[in-house]
């Protein structure tokens, strides 16, 4: 980016380099949310191997570490704790479990991100229902877009559409130049030149700062981090609907949350009924048994939030210093400003986005949100934004954004009329 305007980048490029660290500590902060559920797989199926091979490569030391183990004694009641077996067994404990924690983690990891890096994007975009433009087609749309990447030396990205009432856009990709940007055909409808450059800008800004690439990468991992809660729920949202089939998945659900637990602790109930001093006997026994209860759990509830948590501290701040790089790209911060009013006030249609997703949009693009949702937002307040944009200019008249509100309003009121007249259709 070279245009300048007041001695101002309109793309603050140095946030590139920040974006390329962020994405690493994005990674590494997904693979320790993951630590707790993949610890397990590591300690059952790898670490025993690895104790295998060691033993059969250092004999002395193994049987040096097998005496000091005879000299351990258990306690009255038959127990042997944790913390009276030898420091040299407890370090050889942690370093298998380590190792193996690490064998199973780090190869999951760089899979998930050379998945993403190749796919990330496509997958974004079936999952929104984005259409191609085609040679020809949506030309309006096509010379704003040109104009403003002629303006911000950046290359064409790909343009699509969602046939959607909804309003809104997104960008995706994980260059500049494998960039896609996306728009809803309620978007197109809704605003105004002005307002649609000061949109456009928005999701161009977020290109070129490399923001694409980082949030198609937090999608992915979100929504990773989410999913063994969306399988646990997917019964009971679909009950929601309501009818023989809702019920039937709601005793579904049900089923699946009462059979979590046994099958997590059936292993030691056999134990237990094998030998009933084996958890007592063993060290590390209920140190097991306590991980394995809890990290099904963890998986379900705790990592969901991690991921939002995560989302929450990368993501909102980045929907700011696009709406500063756009207001600068077209000179015209209350065009951008407008755009959130009408926007926000057509309310209607939203799209039917993912939690992992809802952050690539334009603004928030769900109606129904969950819990989790409304605890970690992923986007600032239109108020907030507004308020904002209306510092870089000259101040937004009262009676402009009365306009946009007003406009939106009726844009809201005819979509409800026509879904009330679909509903009325036999």
């Amino acid at each position: 980016m070279t245009d300048i305007v007041d001695g101002k980048p309109l793309l603050v490029y140095d946030r590139i380099d920040a974006n390329r660290r962020k994405t690493r500590l994005l990674l590494i902060a997904f693979a320790i949310a993951l630590l707790p559920a993949l610890s397990g797989v590591g300690a059952c199926f790898i670490a025993p191997s690895l104790y295998t091979r060691y033993s059969a490569a250092h004999p002395a030391e193994m049987a040096s570490l097998q005496d000091q183990m005879r000299l351990v004694r258990p306690s009255a009641d038959g127990t042997v704790h944790l913390l009276d077996l030898p420091p040299a067994v407890l370090w050889m404990y942690a370093r298998f479990n380590v190792e193996a924690t690490a064998i199973v983690t780090l190869p999951f990891v760089a899979l998930t991100a050379f998945l993403i890096y190749l796919y990330g994007s496509r997958v974004v975009l079936r999952l929104a229902g984005a259409r191609l433009v085609r040679p020809g087609h949506e030309q309006g749309l096509v010379q704003i877009v040109e104009s403003l990447c002629i303006a911000a030396g950046l290359p064409r990205p790909r343009i699509h559409v969602i046939e959607s009432a909804a309003a809104n856009a997104f960008a995706t990709g994980r260059t500049p130049h494998d960039a896609s940007l996306v728009v809803t055909r309620g978007l197109l409808g809704l605003l105004d030149r002005r307002e649609l450059e000061g949109v456009i800008a928005h999701e161009l800004s977020h290109i070129g700062n490399h923001d694409i690439g980082f949030s198609t990468m937090l999608a992915a991992l979100v929504g990773a981090l989410s999913l063994p809660l969306k399988i646990l729920t997917a019964p009971f949202r679909f009950a929601a609907r309501g009818g023989a089939a809702g019920a039937g998945a709601m005793g579904l659900g049900f089923l699946t949350i009462l059979g979590l637990s046994p099958f997590v602790i059936l292993p030691f109930w056999i134990i237990g009924l094998l030998r009933d001093d084996y958890l007592a006997s063993v060290p590390y026994a209920w140190w097991w048994l306590v991980y394995v209860t809890l990290a099904p759990l963890y998986a379900v509830w705790v990592a969901p939030v991690l991921a939002l948590l995560i989302r929450q501290a990368v993501s909102r701040q980045r929907e700011f210093l696009a709406d500063a790089d756009a207001a600068l790209l077209t000179r015209n911060p209350e065009g951008l400003a407008l755009a959130l009013v009408k926007i926000d006030a057509s309310g209607g249609e939203r799209l039917r986005a993912g939690e992992g997703t809802v952050h690539l949009y334009f603004v928030d693009p769900r109606s129904k949100r969950s819990w989790l949702h409304i605890m970690f937002p992923s986007h600032p307040s239109v108020e907030r934004r507004v308020e904002l944009l209306a510092r870089m200019g000259s101040g937004i008249a009262p009676s402009a954004i009365k306009a946009a509100r007003d406009a939106g309003a009726r844009v809201r009121a005819a979509d409800d009329e026509i879904a009330a007249l679909k509903n009325l259709q036999p």
